[in-house]
């Protein structure tokens, strides 16, 4: 981060509650000062909620406020939130105010700004969205090759000015000449239909023009879809929300029309998918949407105003572009003219599984009446994986992993530190101490002697202490403050984004509690399950961005590997180490939830090492009876408990293998229970946890595999391909991959396949 925070307060508590959720994840950049409203029950609860004042007057603010966010309507929609920027920015406070604003007031705004030195933009989360990023970057390397010749696009009238936003980003701000024209249509039709001219492309657009004055937020067909054609093809945003999708133009060749080759050379396009998904197949769902991705695109608005007020390289400068916005967009409101209203407009949800099961068999079907290949079959499994857990981390960036990482290494390794400090090793760079000597002094319980000595070499490694010899060095003491303070970081890292609270409040629960547990005075079960309940545990491994990733790709592939019910078979499948049942859940979920009788081809057998899980999911999932459930220890001879050799078509082991006593020798033992060409589903973790070695780490088995030669908790993704390869395990395929934003949080879904013969 470069320069200082800047102090933000938020006006407006409607749409302004997505503006509060954006500040409070921008910790490194802003700090959300006050919430200034009329003083509503609503945002009394708000300034509650995000623990700040209230203010219900501009005069009450401090005089230190840098920002200040206006998401209250504008004067040409009937609001006073023009007006308020005004007073706003005559304080010199610099302002964002949420589109749309009329051109005459923008020119004020701006002009104001000027004469008190500071800044005033439009706020559009829109364009900031990942699914128009995506389109607008293709839009615009399209375009540097080809025109344009048509543009046609749908919205709702409320958000007429994002589509003109959008159109203007993906045409790289060319809109002029522009001619919006209304054309007649039945004036009960939903939609309104203009014509005219873009950047001096041909342009049709259809808004619905209706509202609820009840309830003028709802009720809306559809935010925005655009398609942009040329000669080549055609992209569309299909959502606002994404996919994007791009359509090659069809052109069938004097080839195909006269000898029906399709081998020729100049045949070759027809080869190419008749529409292309360019980015994740699976939108996000709109829990994700209101409250992960709209949040942060206004946070990127945020950080754009904040590199202007800094006067950083690069900063946007967007006024002459938004004035030319806001005049297309007054022609467009202008020719639409006032929006029909509609009374008592009714929200009613249909299920989708409805439509899923409507089109089941079909998609299926295949094109080509021919076996597919080991290596095809591998390809759709992990494609449909891969798009079914796309969703789950639509919310993320590289940059939100890899800072909560960051944060949650220097919190666990600052704990394990003051916990040794605190019986009177590591703290004097003029005392030396053996390890033995540590163990000892922190009275650590022998089956934890080899966990602690881990703990010392991580803490030599990232240099918190030093070693010379047989001797370990500490450098300075550690502050029960500081420890409290990366925890918060980290936690702020976290929730909300990656995952529940619930999380980082075990793990921290784990590091006060480090003193008892390396003594063996406290069980680590006791931790993750208090009182035999599952809410903990729930939080761990099912809440999780890269559990609810993971899960969704297991689920996804066991779908696609389960046959038809024309196929007159049965998918056999285990899973071993169930436990709470979260990877199940997810497998159940994509089968369609199919209860009673109705068996969706397959035969699932869940187990665990004790009953202590199998009771109650035996309870939980009563009602498939394609489901069964069993005990069974992978560290054991799984012959002698009762599996044969070749009796399986799916193996699933979700996080158990790391609880493994020897990793190399049980996935032989699971790989001889696959039939031929059988697939082994396995989600680990390939990086050194610290979390996990101040927590789960005290009731693991202690490993006599790679891991005990290295001193370490984990394998790596290395390590990982060398044991499946060992085992005869072919055609490896990994999620996500390594340029994936989930990548650095450090776990994987290997889909491994047995041999064929």
């Amino acid at each position: 981060m470069s320069g200082r925070r800047l102090r933000a307060v938020v006006c407006g508590t409607t749409f302004g509650q997505f503006y509060l959720a954006a500040l409070a994840g921008l910790g490194d950049e802003f700090e959300l000062a006050g919430v200034l409203a009329k003083g509503s029950a609503r945002s009394v609860e708000c300034a509650r909620r995000f623990g700040v004042p209230l203010f219900t007057d501009p005069d009450q603010l401090p005089d230190d406020i840098d920002v200040a966010c206006v998401v209250v309507r504008s004067g040409v929609m009937g609001g006073t939130g023009t007006e308020l920027a005004l007073r706003l920015l005559r304080r010199g406070i610099h302002v964002v105010q949420e589109q749309p604003v009329h051109h005459e007031d923008l020119v004020v705004c701006l002009r104001e700004a000027r004469r008190h030195g500071v800044r005033y933009r439009l706020g559009d989360l829109y364009v900031r969205l990942p699914a128009v990023r995506r389109f607008v970057a293709a839009a615009r390397t399209l375009l540097a090759k080809q025109s344009a010749v048509y543009v046609d696009a749908v919205c709702s009238m409320q958000v007429a000015f994002p589509l003109v936003h959008l159109l203007g980003d993906a045409l790289a701000g060319t809109v002029r000449p522009w001619r919006i024209t209304a054309a007649s249509g039945a004036a009960d039709a939903p939609f309104a239909l203009l014509n005219g001219v873009i950047g001096g492309v041909p342009l049709t657009v259809r808004v619905q023009n209706q509202v609820d004055p009840a309830d003028p937020d709802n009720h809306i067909h559809l935010l925005h879809r655009v398609t942009i054609g040329t000669d080549s093809g055609s992209l569309t945003l299909s959502d606002t929300h994404g996919p994007v999708l791009w359509s090659p133009r069809l052109h069938i060749p004097d080839a195909v029309k006269n000898r029906f080759d399709f081998a020729a050379v100049e045949s070759a396009h027809l080869g190419e998918p008749s529409t292309v998904l360019l980015g994740p197949a699976q939108p996000p769902s709109y829990r994700h949407i209101l409250g992960e991705l709209w949040p942060q695109a206004i946070g990127r608005d945020l950080v754009a105003l904040r590199a202007g007020i800094l006067g950083e390289p690069g900063a946007e400068r967007p006024d002459q572009y938004h004035l030319t916005l806001c005049r297309m967009w007054q022609d467009v409101t202008s020719e639409l003219g006032y929006p029909a209203l509609r009374q008592g407009e009714e929200h009613q949800v249909f299920p989708v599984t409805e439509l899923m099961a409507a089109v089941t068999g079909i998609e299926d079907e295949p094109a080509v009446q021919r076996p597919a290949t080991s290596s095809e079959v591998s390809d759709g499994v992990v494609a449909c994986a891969a798009a079914a857990a796309e969703s789950h981390g639509a919310a993320v960036t590289a940059r939100h992993s890899r800072t909560f990482v960051a944060r949650l290494d220097e919190a666990v390794l600052s704990s394990m530190l003051l916990t040794l400090q605190r019986h009177g090793l590591l703290d004097d760079p003029g005392r030396g101490h053996t390890a033995e000597e540590i163990l000892t002094t922190a009275g650590v319980a022998p089956q934890h002697h080899r966990l602690i000595a881990r703990w010392l070499d991580v803490l030599v490694e990232r240099r918190l202490i030093s070693q010379e010899g047989c001797l370990f060095r500490g450098t300075q003491p550690v502050r029960t403050a500081a420890v409290e303070r990366s925890w918060d970081l980290a936690a702020e890292a976290w929730t909300g984004r990656l995952g529940s609270a619930e999380f980082i409040d075990y793990l921290r629960l784990n590091a006060e509690r480090l003193p008892e547990l390396m003594r063996g005075e406290q069980q680590a079960a006791l931790l993750l399950f208090p009182e035999g309940r599952t809410a903990t545990a729930d939080a761990v491994y099912r809440d999780t961005v890269t559990a609810r990733y993971l899960n969704a790709a297991v689920g996804a592939a066991v779908r696609r590997l389960t046959p038809g019910a024309s196929e007159g078979r049965t998918l056999r499948v285990l899973e071993v180490g169930a436990g709470t049942g979260a990877t199940t859940e997810a497998v159940v979920r994509a089968l369609g939830d199919q209860p009673c009788g109705q068996a969706p081809g397959i035969d699932y057998l869940f187990t665990d090492v004790s009953n202590f899980f199998v009771v109650p999911a035996r309870e939980r999932f009563a009602e498939y009876p394609w489901m069964r459930f069993g005990v069974l220890d992978i560290d054991r001879d799984l012959a002698k408990q009762g599996f044969r050799p070749g009796s399986l078509d799916v193996v699933i082991a979700a996080g158990v293998l790391n609880a493994a006593r020897d990793t190399d020798a049980t996935v032989c033992r699971l790989v001889d229970l696959l039939a031929p060409g059988g697939r082994l589903l396995i989600t680990e973790p390939t990086r050194e946890h610290l979390e996990i070695t101040a927590s789960q780490a005290f009731m693991m088995t202690p490993p006599e595999d790679a891991r005990q030669q290295s001193g370490t908790t984990f394998l790596n993704q290395d390590q990982w391909l060398g044991v499946l390869s060992k085992a005869g395990l072919e055609d490896v395929r990994i999620l996500p991959g390594e340029d994936h934003p989930l990548a650095p949080l450090g776990q994987r879904l290997f889909v491994a396949r047995g041999p064929v013969c």
